[in-house]
């Protein structure tokens, strides 16, 4: 057990360390939002670690049978409901951000608990089975498991899971729709998806994202984006998004995630060799993952940030690099991100570079 905790409390330790670090960075009179979202943020991942040193101190009461197993994790999941909660009704609420009633949250936790206890009963019966016959490659056959099921939700996530938690639909026909047709022409893509997203029932936050393949991209815009930005903002977002799917990022993504994943599922394995009740193991390592994940975050996230940069290039030649710049700072300002942050912050949390070293870039690129 003492590997678990000191791991945890070296973890705690970094959290708290890098949310001092970015609170000193920014200014609280100019940016309210981003200083209570970082620290929210923090909280939330201290929250989560409570949940493995609170199944170390119930082991001796943990039982060996698979549905014992399925209850921990469907714990698990609960576990995580409160945090979860404040951010829409505590922090969102507060700066005027949350669209989201609390119906609204019940009904998608709900769904979300649904999906994951599907898959969570028959992986608990394999995973025991597996982990209780001592095989040498029980680990791996666990871990290529958890990521075949990430990859296949990802799969389903834009046709058939996404409808169940938005309002989405075919991006009405308008000038709007012609100009972002003949920019996917352009780029040689020839089954052209688009779709409106009524994200203004849930934020007052913008954002647009793509999925599929570079042939057959699926492209969905918030109404709240489509409101705020101009035609040809829009259009350089859309290039931007379609950046990512035709320099293969979402590929890539894929493998990375799956390399990383590969590293923490052995080292939870590796903390928690000491544990020899197979549920009480198979459960901890599990709660753990999430907190172990933050050593894979400065090399995953820098990857992120590249692609964001590599992406930022395509639309600038594909459409307007200029109308691309005023969009990020449109959404920058409508979305209450920092435009700065913490370089070491920066390096484990952010998926996307701070927004005036993008702005820095495009200027430089168009001249």
């Amino acid at each position: 057990m003492l590997p678990v905790v000191l791991a945890l409390l070296l973890i705690a330790a970094l959290r708290l360390s890098l949310l001092l670090r970015q609170r000193a960075a920014l200014r609280p009179q100019d940016q309210p939002y981003a200083m209570d979202l970082v620290t929210q943020r923090v909280v939330q991942q201290l929250w989560q670690q409570g949940w493995p040193l609170l199944l170390i101190v119930a082991t001796p009461l943990i039982g060996g049978t698979a549905i014992w197993l399925f209850a921990l994790l469907i714990a698990g999941a609960l576990w995580e409901l409160p945090p979860k909660a404040y951010k829409p009704f505590g922090l969102d609420a507060k700066h005027g951000m949350n669209r989201m009633t609390v119906v609204t949250f019940v009904r998608e936790q709900a769904i979300k608990l649904a999906l994951f206890a599907a898959l969570a009963l028959p992986a608990a019966f394999l995973s025991l089975e597996l982990l209780s016959r001592t095989d040498k490659k029980a680990w791996l056959t666990i871990w290529a498991i958890g990521w075949g099921g990430w990859a296949g939700l990802r799969w389903l996530q834009p046709r058939w899971i996404a409808p169940l938690f938005d309002q989405v639909e075919p991006l009405p026909a308008g000038e709007l729709r012609s100009r972002l047709e003949a920019l996917l022409t352009r780029s040689g893509v020839r089954d052209q998806r688009l779709y409106l997203q009524k994200a203004s029932a849930r934020s007052a936050q913008a954002n647009a994202q793509v999925s599929g393949s570079a042939r057959a991209p699926r492209i969905v815009l918030g109404d709240t984006l489509i409101g705020m930005l101009r035609p040809d903002e829009i259009e350089a977002v859309v290039a931007h998004e379609l950046g990512h799917i035709q320099r293969g990022h979402l590929r890539l993504q894929l493998f990375m995630i799956g390399a990383a994943s590969f590293l923490m599922v052995m080292i939870a394995a590796a903390l928690t060799g000491g544990i020899v009740e197979p549920v009480a193991r198979l459960a901890i390592a599990w709660a753990l993952l999430p907190s172990l994940w933050l050593f894979a975050l400065p090399l995953v996230n820098y990857w992120y940030r590249r692609f964001e940069f590599e992406a930022d290039e395509s639309a600038a030649r594909k459409a307007s690099g200029a109308a691309l710049a005023r969009a990020l700072r449109h959404l920058t300002a409508n979305n209450r991100n920092a435009p700065i942050a913490d370089r070491w912050y920066e390096r484990v949390y952010h998926t996307h570079p701070a927004t005036s070293e993008r702005l820095d870039r495009l200027d430089r690129a168009g001249t």
